[in-house]
């Protein structure tokens, strides 16, 4: 496969490549690949909403502590028990 790149893209490439943070071109666009791959798959985030989601789930778990697996297991046992009961 042949594909034309604009001078923008070209110039981003390059600019990765001088920042040493990849080897060849193909890796930058490897990873642009696999970042659209993983945006199609898990959906995509608006700007600052993972840092946003991240920084809640510090703070519960300095507010609140974190859960043991046991907690976690039976929480979910619990939720699967409700739904089949029609509680959802």
């Amino acid at each position: 496969m042949q594909v034309t790149l604009s001078p923008d893209i070209v110039r981003f490439v390059n600019e990765q490549l001088a920042s040493g943070a990849y080897a060849t071109a193909e890796d930058v666009l490897e990873a642009a690949v696999s970042a659209l791959e993983q945006a199609e798959k898990f959906g995509e985030f608006a700007p600052g909403e993972l840092d946003a989601l991240l920084a809640e789930g510090e703070g519960g778990l300095q507010r609140d502590g974190a859960l043991t697996a046991d907690e976690v297991f039976d929480e979910i046992r619990s939720r699967s028990a409700d739904r089949r009961k029609g509680k959802s």
